[in-house]
């Protein structure tokens, strides 16, 4: 893993000008795109012998940060202790709760997976609203990013979540407490909404350049314990010729969510649809 989240660009790095055009043809941009490949591969995609290609590992690699010291030993104990003490996200469905173990998990990264119309971004915008649930009731208490490539968000129907969740927080506390009447009383519909940071994407391009500002946006909103996707590969679905590329560029996303999920103890979910390939002379 890459000791900085901000991968550094290749023209900072002391390679010749056709290295790096070779290199940027063939969809090498930043260090973290040399993460998982080898001189033989790279010699291959670039067209440079293996030499060549060695050296640029190693003036890539050399200067990254990949050392042993940027390792850090953590005891058993010390990761159950952080694991109870990071609350989860429900879902509001029992079911699907209990097989998370109590809701989608914070510090890891969640993918719900169902053909088109199936409730993915029913799911999506309903934990962007139960983020907010305040800690007295074991909530997350905090905001969303939610990052959306298709187009179907309805604010309507966020609003009507919101406004179910505030008026179950009320009925629930009228004989609790004062301290809980206190709590559920700061859960508003407009402090809900306010803490929904929607991110509309057009392109793979303009989804990756967010991610990689995702750690500007969290320093500037530490309350955010949520980031959802939906759908994580829809703009990665079209216009691919090259699919090592594009496998690159989605394990490279998938890494930066993780280290953020982990240093920021923040659930990521991505939603993701699954397609039925036939085949000739096959039918469904």
């Amino acid at each position: 893993m890459m000791a900085s989240f901000l991968p550094r660009d290749i023209s900072s790095f002391p390679l010749s000008a056709t290295q790096r055009s070779k290199l940027s043809k063939a969809g090498f941009r930043n260090a973290a795109d040399f993460q998982d490949i080898g001189p033989v591969e790279l010699a291959k995609e670039i067209n440079v012998s293996n030499q060549e290609s060695l050296d640029i590992l190693k003036i890539i690699r050399g200067t990254t940060g990949k050392t042993s010291a940027a390792l850090e030993a953590r005891s058993a104990l010390e990761l159950l202790q952080r694991e109870t003490r990071r609350p989860a996200v429900i879902t509001f469905n029992q079911h699907i709760d209990q097989m998370l173990g109590g809701g989608v998990p914070a510090g890891k990264m969640t993918e719900f997976c169902g053909v088109p119309g199936i409730g993915k971004t029913q799911m999506g915008m309903q934990l962007a609203v139960d983020v907010h649930i305040p800690a007295v009731f074991d909530g997350a208490d905090g905001e969303c990013v939610y990052i959306h490539t298709e187009g179907s968000f309805v604010l309507e129907r966020v609003i009507e979540i919101a406004g179910a969740l505030v008026g179950h927080l009320r009925d629930m506390t009228a004989r609790r407490p004062q301290e809980e009447k206190e709590a559920a009383n700061r859960v508003s519909l407009e402090s809900i909404l306010a803490g929904i940071y929607y991110y509309r994407v057009h392109d793979y391009v303009e989804q990756i350049a967010l991610v990689n500002i995702l750690p500007n946006l969290l320093h500037q909103h530490p309350k955010v314990k949520l980031i959802v996707i939906d759908s994580v590969t829809f703009h990665f679905r079209h216009d691919f010729d090259d699919f090592a590329l594009r496998s690159r560029l989605l394990g490279n996303m998938a890494q930066c969510l993780m280290s953020l999920a982990e240093q920021h103890d923040l659930a990521v979910v991505l939603m993701n649809q699954m397609t039925t390939k036939i085949g000739a002379g096959k039918s469904a």
